[in-house]
């Protein structure tokens, strides 16, 4: 047997991000002492635990997975079990649609809580915002956090009675909640690259197994891709019916304790309230699942090119950092294929520019396609394709936030352009780099210094009448033969911070920021 089959996981943890007790950092510490091999921090509707546990030192015993946990409207003919709530795993946290969605639903859940504290007050119950934020602090507040303030003034002898007295549903102070549809949350979740996952089912008022086997394959047919089984709330009967279900229907299978800290101290992490475990086993295979080969489909849509070998792709995005943690010879990093797609993509650049351009000198072309073929412009490229999602990395990597560094992003982007001339020859790299670079070629056109960031950003800034933009190293990471630079950049009360492998590369990168943060 694995010895790691002994050691527990729990992929279900709230935060003082939404409506736990303890800080990311807490969490963490609590999880290592407990001698957990994997968390998974899910606030409510925000991703800014994952976040912040991102930012810090993990334990070398310790997976992080990056989480989220969404309530959706429930689906026909299951509409009167009560709202689904749809964990995501494995999260790209920078994901720009899921983040817009996120926040909607946030300032939706800052409407409600206005709503349930003029109902409060109507009833002569006299707290205010300012008398939950104290239980709150910066993370958003929640019904947890106003049963907490009826509590702390003694409205209430506990906070169960707070729930069962005003705050639940169909209480006099309780308000709906507005929800996604589950299409959307399972759509939303998915398109960040994460795993979708039904949480705490047996939850749910549905009694008869073949109606939660309905309902399951319907959530199926709309994206999910696993259930929460193991669950404190679960019996062993609604257990070994989930496991069922999720068998007879190739589901993931995952677990976790929903822990809130002090909100419910007798729900205790990794074990809920003593009996339960879930196993490192089902980490594993929802982190192969993840970072799966049919999961790169959705970055061929993203490319506009499907490969004949889908194993060109997944070499492309696999990092140095993932192959040195692996106990295969065999397998190989993208490093090679950095190599090759830079020839490939100087090569095309050029060919481009001398068709579009006939009448530029040498000198001018060489000067366009410098600026260019750079650090800054693949990065920007790889972040609107999110390509960082799909980077397999090493575990240091990973919480080290390889996925948002310029320097990876553009390596890989060049790896990618490698691989698709690998597959598919000479025209298909010739069609993705004319089709990802056009805004770059169609600014040519207004002149050879429009891609210089600092010298048009200048040029803005001198016609807003404003002092012209300085540059300051803020940060240097990494040794001496292989550092990052951070440079930041103030214009028009504006901030902007660039990164490079060089001070001229982060210096245009936070340029670059700069111009489209005062476009926007």
């Amino acid at each position: 047997m694995d010895y790691k089959e002994n050691i527990s996981i729990d992929l279900h943890v709230h935060s003082t991000a939404s409506d736990g007790t303890l800080t990311p950092s807490e969490i963490i510490t609590m999880a290592q002492e407990l001698g957990l091999g994997a968390i998974a921090i899910t606030d409510h509707d925000t991703l800014a635990g994952s976040k912040e546990a991102l930012g810090l030192t993990m334990p070398a015993t310790i997976e992080l997975v990056t989480g989220v946990e969404i309530s959706a409207m429930p689906i026909a003919p299951f509409d009167f079990v009560g709202s689904y709530h749809i964990l995501g795993y494995f999260i790209h946290i920078d994901d720009p649609a899921l983040n817009q969605t996120l926040d909607n639903l946030q300032q939706i859940r800052r409407v409600r809580n206005h709503k349930i504290l003029q109902r409060l007050n109507s009833m002569g119950i006299m707290i205010t915002m300012e008398d939950i934020q104290k239980e709150v602090g910066s993370g958003e507040i929640g019904r947890p956090h106003i049963a907490t303030a009826l509590f702390e003034k003694n409205f209430v002898h506990s906070i169960n009675e707070a729930f069962d007295q005003y705050l639940g549903e169909g209480k006099p102070a309780y308000v709906d909640k507005q929800r996604l549809s589950c299409r959307k949350a399972l759509q939303i979740i998915s398109g960040a690259g994460g795993v979708p996952v039904l949480a705490h089912p047996g939850l749910l008022n549905i009694e008869q197994e073949s109606d939660l086997e309905a309902l399951i394959v319907s959530l199926k047919e709309k994206g999910l891709k696993g259930v929460e089984v193991y669950y404190p709330e679960h019996s062993e009967l609604q257990v070994q019916q989930l496991l069922r279900i999720v068998s007879s229907h190739d589901l993931l299978v995952t677990g976790g304790t929903d822990f809130h800290g002090d909100l419910r101290p007798e729900l205790k992490m990794g074990i809920g309230y003593g009996a339960l475990h879930v196993p490192y086993r089902l980490f594993e295979s929802l982190r192969l699942h993840a970072h799966a080969p049919d999961n790169l489909s959705k970055l061929e849509k993203r490319l506009g090119y499907t490969f004949q070998d889908s194993r060109i792709l997944s070499e492309a995005v696999r990092h140095s950092s993932f192959v040195n943690e692996q106990a295969n010879p065999d397998m190989r990093d993208n490093e090679r294929f950095e190599f090759l797609g830079d020839a490939v993509l100087s090569l095309v650049v050029g060919h481009i520019l001398m068709e579009r351009y006939p009448d530029l000198k040498e000198g001018d072309l060489t000067r366009l396609r410098s600026n260019m073929v750079n650090e800054s412009q693949l990065a920007a490229i790889a972040h609107s394709l999110s390509i960082g999602s799909h980077i397999l990395f090493g575990k240091g990597e990973f919480l080290t936030g390889g996925h948002r560094k310029n320097s990876i992003l553009a390596d890989t982007m060049e790896a990618i352009i490698a691989a698709i001339y690998l597959d598919g020859g000479y025209q298909a790299a010739y069609t993705l780099i004319e089709g990802h670079f056009s805004a770059l070629f169609d600014a040519v056109g207004t002149g050879v210094h429009f891609l210089d960031y600092k010298s048009a950003l200048q040029e803005v800034v001198q016609l807003q009448h404003e002092p012209p933009p300085e540059y300051r190293i803020i940060e240097e990471n990494g040794p001496d033969h292989d550092k990052t630079f951070s440079v930041q950049t103030v214009v028009c009360n504006i901030q902007a911070v660039g990164k490079g492998k060089s001070k001229k590369t982060a210096e245009q990168d936070a340029a670059r920021k700069a111009l489209l943060a005062l476009k926007s």
